[in-house]
């Protein structure tokens, strides 16, 4: 089970993850633990809604059944949103053995590329084995405002920084970091990956690379040694343009 949290391509990753997941012949369910598009959804796959679980198990099943992504929801929402499951619910379907794979959109960032996580996010299920924390790149050198940065005022405060100055390289490395505290520290002993999306060109491949190595920097003590717990960084960087369909895998070993 793989958990999307952050911003800047959550669902474009979602659907890319479930095609490539399928196409390998897997049982593939995607869903959200928040209010997702209805349209983004069910273009990934035949979208199930129900209140009740075991009708919706049946349904999932049934669509599983026929090769197909099944996709998830609790019921329809405002705003052509979805009204997405229960962690627990997600949790249930998983240990029914329902599908190989769940990907889930653990968050919202209305769109935009960075952001803090708010008090109850990112609502992660617990039986999650892999988190991803999404970022786009483009958010670097734009002000720290509610413009581009989702919950931007929290995460100036979370960082001890005046809102309105620009996102730096450094202070969007900060702000990877935080969450990466936050995800260990809530969700401990899971694999987490940071997915650096929007490396649209060589400009911005070169600075995925830097902030991958900024993060990666963080993952061992002067020694050498594996730091513990919420200290430690990532397990892998991944610098990405969701666009272009293209990747590039960092971790503390190399690329």
């Amino acid at each position: 089970m793989l958990s999307l949290v952050g911003g800047g391509g959550k669902t474009c990753a979602l659907g890319l993850l479930a095609g490539e997941l399928a196409s390998g012949g897997g049982r593939v369910m995607v869903t959200t633990t928040t209010a997702m598009y209805q349209r983004d959804l069910a273009a990934v796959g035949p979208l199930a809604m129900n209140a009740a679980d075991m009708v919706l198990a049946a349904e999932l099943r049934e669509t599983l059944g026929k090769g197909l992504v099944a996709a998830a929801a609790r019921a329809s929402g405002a705003d052509g949103k979805v009204v997405g499951l229960p962690p627990a619910t997600i949790d249930r379907l998983w240990a029914d053995g329902l599908a190989d794979y769940v990907v889930v959109e653990a968050d919202g960032s209305r769109g935009m590329s960075l952001k803090a996580f708010g008090p109850y996010e990112p609502q992660v299920p617990g039986a999650t084995t892999t988190i991803v924390t999404v970022a786009g790149l483009d958010a670097i050198g734009k002000p720290l405002t509610a413009q581009y940065v989702h919950r931007a005022d929290l995460l100036a405060a979370m960082l001890g920084v005046p809102g309105g100055i620009t996102v730096t390289l450094g202070l969007f490395v900060d702000t990877l970091r935080e969450q990466i505290r936050q995800l260990r520290e809530g969700w401990p002993a899971r694999r987490i990956i940071v997915l650096l999306n929007k490396a649209d060109d060589g400009a911005g491949e070169a600075l995925g690379k830097q902030v991958a190595r900024e993060l990666l920097g963080g993952t061992h003590d002067a020694d050498g040694a594996s730091l513990p717990g919420e200290l430690r960084g990532p397990d892998a960087v991944i610098v990405a343009s969701l666009r272009r369909g293209t990747f590039a895998r960092f971790s503390a070993e190399g690329r």
